[in-house]
């Protein structure tokens, strides 16, 4: 129990009082103190203990501090879907000018000794597509987290999903799985139970920005709160049943299924391309629903795949500290590439600087038996081009 106890003091020390709340906080502080055991001990520890913990946690909102001393156990699941939402973020942006980095938009406040981490905070308060992209993101991240602690048994409020079929799913069949009958099958294993993850990220992202909107008619709270249910279908609108067969010799008299998630690197893929292709600037006013920006389009309501913003994104260009913009200066590029990696639009026109650098590879890999491949290691000289 002492573990836990550190687990929430880890994020205390890393956190202090801010009025623009950001629980991607929690992605700076480790879960590897949390484990499974706590299940059976957890209820033991104070109800004021937990309460008192859970406020330190300044990286929350009021409701998600509720949700805290609700769900302890749920708070390290939370901060690695806030770590993994990041990382699919940087993947995804690898090439970009904006690349999500972390590095540069991390403002430590320092009140009392203690310091708040206000990670990527300028970014997600901006109201551009690379908000909205972010908003999608780590409400996927959530859900995709909550719902793998419930089936590997790591959350004790929630378990496999008993009734999968009442889910949507893709059908993923193979020729080993297929059978003559495809509707002859019975559930079984672990579904993914994607509709609790659902409920639980609802409840931790959007009940706090509802609240905010009622009080303040601000619209970009409703862009948040589209931009976390276009997260959330990335999720529910891909959920795939996995089937077994069973009979005699391998054959596929009837088949056991089960519905998995998506990949989360999948997920990042899917909600890439809406920032690419489906990204919609809507209007700056809105009574109860976001409208398109274009009038000749305002009627038309903006569908589950389509990710919302407000404002024009900056060029990224140059560094701004203010806008927390890192700049491309010094990013590597590349100098035969056609698309946003190319050393022209990286660079923004101020050209780039080559030099040589040695780098070790594998080369010479060899399949060996059974069942891994052995690589040996070579040195070459590359050219390596950075933006002025």
């Amino acid at each position: 129990m002492l573990s836990l106890y550190f687990y929430f003091a880890t994020l205390f020390v890393s956190f202090a009082h801010c009025e623009n709340f950001n629980w991607l906080s929690l992605a700076m502080s480790s879960t590897s103190y949390y484990a499974p055991k706590y299940r059976s001990t957890h209820n033991t520890m104070d109800k004021n203990q937990y309460r008192m913990l859970c406020e330190r946690l300044m990286g929350l909102n009021p409701m998600q501090r509720i949700i805290c001393q609700q769900h302890p156990l749920a708070m390290p699941s939370i901060g690695r879907g806030a770590r993994d939402s990041l990382y699919e973020c940087q993947v995804q942006f690898k090439h970009e000018r904006w690349n999500c980095s972390e590095r540069f938009e991390v403002h430590n406040n320092s009140i009392n000794g203690n310091f708040y981490q206000d990670l990527l905070g300028t970014t997600l308060r901006a109201g551009n597509k690379e908000t909205a992209f972010l908003s999608a993101i780590t409400s996927a991240g959530v859900v995709h987290a909550i719902t793998r602690g419930c089936s590997t048994g790591n959350l004790t409020v929630c378990g496999c999903d008993n009734q999968p079929g009442n889910q949507r799913y893709t059908e993923v069949e193979s020729p080993t799985t297929a059978s003559k009958n495809q509707n002859q099958f019975t559930w079984d294993g672990c579904s993914d139970d994607a509709a609790f993850g659902v409920r639980f990220a609802r409840e931790f992202l959007d009940k706090y920005e509802r609240q905010r909107f009622a009080e303040t008619s601000d619209v970009r709270h409703l862009m948040n709160l589209h931009n976390n249910f276009v997260g959330r279908e990335a999720i529910t609108q891909n959920m795939r049943k996995h089937c077994r067969c069973h009979g005699v010799s391998g054959s596929c008299e009837f088949k056991t299924c089960w519905l998995q998630m998506p990949k989360f690197n999948e997920v990042g893929e899917m909600l890439k391309q809406r920032y690419n292709h489906f990204a919609v600037q809507v209007a700056k006013r809105a009574k109860k629903k976001l409208r398109r920006k274009e009038r000749s389009e305002r009627k038309i309501p903006l569908r589950g795949n389509e990710i919302a913003y407000l404002n024009r994104s900056p060029s990224y260009c140059e560094r701004n500290d203010k806008l927390g913009i890192y700049g491309t200066r010094g990013r590597e590029c590349n100098q035969t590439s056609l698309s946003s990696d190319s050393c022209d639009l990286l660079c923004c026109g101020r050209g780039y600087d080559t030099r040589e650098v040695r780098r070790t590879v594998q080369c010479h890999c060899k399949f060996v038996w059974c069942c891994h491949v052995k690589c040996k290691e070579c040195t070459e000289n590359v050219l390596v081009h950075t933006c002025k």
